[in-house]
């Protein structure tokens, strides 16, 4: 019943879309006749309309010139002839000399004929030898022309409606015969092979598409004929092979779900002892799922005390408190016939089966809380005992091989538990040495800073005066050594100014005096107190400033050192060109640069220039001379300020280095 109704709709469907495109492009082929007819007959209309006008002309100047009416209004009564004019008039001067309306019109004024859309309204001059006599007004109805195009769209759809409908029945009938009888026999076969009737015969008399679709069904039967023949030969040795299948995948499910939950286990132990170094976490979660896992009752884990030579309960799960503090108060030592005396003396697992089998055991408490089964595996980091782990059971019999396994692995991970518990107190520890010993250092090289300097400056001093002949005249040979003296005097005391500074930051002593300041001033004393340095060495010290910078807030005695440090730098590196100092206030920002046209920095030396005692090149370190610290301590200075120092260079284009501080710093 479902196939033959089924080809029925489809060759209804192939006839429906076949008559859906020839009604389509008849349509729009009767549209574009409609619309070329519509413009055929305005056009017509119109033309008419201008003929009665040329031929009023003609006919009427000399009945206006003579004033005979009854001419004038027997010519317009003839124009009538025509249906589609609705309405006439005569004009001489402004005098209405003649009117006349269709029968349909009787009664409507002349202003009623204004739209366009429903009449055509034109008006001629009459002229008698070259004068106006009067004027001709004519309007004609488009209402004609709309049922001509009526009765033209109503022939146009019958004989669209008459075609579809042929074409219909047409298409209807071949597809039927040709298409749907032989695809609803075809769906009988299919059917009837469906339910299993493979012996049903399939017609193939035809050679068409149908005919070849008929042959591949028929032998697509032939096919499963076979193979269900094979089928049913094979079909006790499947369902033998399927019981026995079924049994395999449940073990196997069986023994994957338990490696699944062994593996989420250790993944979480694992994860738990590489992110924490709580010891009591890590190991509570190692004896929690050891417990689980194997099937235990309760477990423990020991620490061995290695100067007192005995186990100290660290935690436990499963276990009620009374238990757990007899077993704190126990006293288990190596080697005793405990389970893990036992196994720390084998350094392998060992187990009992059965305590109420034994004579005596040395913890009794294990026994009065209904223990038979315990199992203790000893934890050994690198031939060292540091622990235990115990799991004890409510059952007798020995443990399986696979939970012994896995307390091998979970011995393991309390290994690494400790041993990284162990590490980091001893890194704390060092540490906090570490940390003792540079505060040390720090307030030492402070304070030796403090103390050099006194008597230096001293030297200084009585050198400048012997320098200045307070003393008496001084030999020319003197007078080169103490210049010399005095040089290499300034140059220590530039190192241990240095010194001091980076050892009060360091120790923490180091402060800012905070207090409004002129950015522009600054750069304008730092350029006039190194111009004649730059000068000696034909270099031009310029500046780029904007007109106006605001006022900032910070130490302006440090900014001037860090300003001074990179300027000097940019003086002391540089062989010919220029340095030029920029500044500009931006984002709340002051970014003040240094741009020189020395040697440049390779790149590898970018990111180690302002590291202490720290130089680019040794052989320009020994030509130039410098302590290292400069840079180190301007970038403290200016990270103090709650801003940054960086540079940007390469070799042979020189250097810029930059610093970026807040406007103003609330605070040091």
């Amino acid at each position: 019943m479902n196939g033959p109704n089924s080809y029925k709709s489809v060759s209804r469907r192939l006839s429906s879309a076949f008559v859906g495109v020839v009604t389509s492009v008849l349509l729009v082929f009767a549209v574009l006749a409609i619309i070329v007819d519509s413009k055929k007959v305005s056009s017509e209309l119109e033309t008419r309309l201008d003929n009665a006008l040329k031929l009023s002309t003609v006919s009427l100047p000399t009945p206006l010139w003579n004033l005979d009416n009854t001419v004038v209004d027997d010519f317009i009564a003839a124009l009538f002839l025509d249906s589609a004019i609705v309405y006439a008039e005569v004009v001489w001067g402004e005098q209405l000399i003649s009117s006349r309306s269709a029968e349909n019109y009787q009664g409507a004024q002349p202003s009623n004929f204004g739209d366009v859309d429903k009449f055509i309204d034109k008006s001629s001059a009459i002229l008698f030898e070259g004068n106006k006599v009067g004027t001709i007004r004519l309007v004609v109805s488009r209402e004609s022309v709309k049922r001509e195009l009526v009765m033209t769209m109503i022939k146009i759809i019958s004989l669209i409606v008459f075609i579809v409908a042929a074409i219909f029945f047409t298409s209807l009938l071949i597809t039927r015969k040709y298409i749907a009888r032989p695809l609803a026999k075809l769906s009988q076969s299919a059917s009837s092979i469906a339910r299993g009737n493979l012996d049903t015969p399939v017609d193939r008399t035809t050679n068409d598409e149908i005919g070849q679709l008929a042959l591949h069904l028929d032998q697509m039967r032939r096919s499963i004929k076979d193979l269900f023949s094979e089928v049913h030969a094979n079909k006790e040795q499947i369902e033998e092979y399927s019981r026995t299948l079924e049994q395999k995948v449940d073990e196997r499910t069986r023994e994957l779900a338990q490696s699944v939950e062994e593996l989420e286990a250790l993944g979480e132990v694992s994860q738990v002892v590489g992110s924490s170094l709580d010891l009591d976490k890590v190991l509570s979660r190692i004896v929690r799922h050891a417990v689980q896992l194997s099937e235990a009752d309760g477990g423990t884990v020991f620490t061995f005390d290695r100067d007192k030579q005995i186990f100290l309960l660290k935690t436990s799960y499963g276990v009620n408190q009374s238990f757990e503090e007899e077993l704190r108060r126990s006293k288990i030592s190596r080697g005793d016939a405990s389970v893990i005396g036992q196994a720390s003396v084998r350094r392998e697992p060992v187990q009992i089966a059965d305590i109420h089998v034994l004579d005596e055991y040395p913890l009794a408490c294990v026994q009065q809380e209904g223990y038979r089964a315990v199992l203790a595996v000893p934890l050994i980091d690198e031939d060292e005992l540091v622990g235990g782990l115990v799991v004890l059971s409510k059952k007798a019999g020995t443990f399986p091989e696979r939970g012994v396994n896995l307390l091998h692995t979970f011995a393991a991970q309390s290994i690494l538990a400790i041993r990284n518990a162990r590490l980091f107190e001893e890194i704390e520890e060092k540490g906090r040495q570490l940390a003792r010993a540079d505060k040390h250092k720090s307030e030492f090289l402070a304070n030796m800073s403090h103390e050099l300097r006194t008597p230096l400056n001293a030297i200084l001093g009585y050198t400048e005066l012997i320098l200045d002949e307070i003393y008496g005249t001084v030999p020319d040979k003197i007078v080169e050594v103490l210049t010399r003296l005095e040089k290499n005097g300034r140059h220590l005391l530039s190192l241990i100014n240095d010194v001091l500074d980076l050892s009060k930051i360091e120790a923490g002593r180091f402060t800012l005096t905070l207090g409004d300041y002129s950015l522009t001033e600054l750069i304008e004393s730092v350029h006039s107190s190194l111009e004649s340095l730059a000068a000696e060495k034909n270099l031009a010290l310029k500046l780029n400033l904007p007109e106006k910078l605001p006022i900032g807030k910070g130490d302006d005695q440090r900014l001037t050192q860090v300003l001074l440090n990179l300027v000097g730098n940019a003086i002391k590196f540089t062989e010919e060109g220029e340095i030029c100092i920029e500044a500009l206030a931006e984002d709340e920002c002051f970014i003040v640069s240094v741009v020189d046209t020395g040697p440049g920095i390779s790149e590898e030396n970018l990111h180690t220039v302002f590291r202490e005692f720290h130089q680019v090149d040794g052989s320009s370190t020994k030509q130039k001379g410098g302590t290292g610290l400069g840079l180190a301590i301007s970038k403290k200075i200016v990270e103090m300020h709650g801003g940054r120092i960086w540079v940007s260079s390469s070799v042979g284009a020189g250097s810029t280095f930059t610093f970026s501080i807040p406007v103003r710093v609330d605070k040091s």
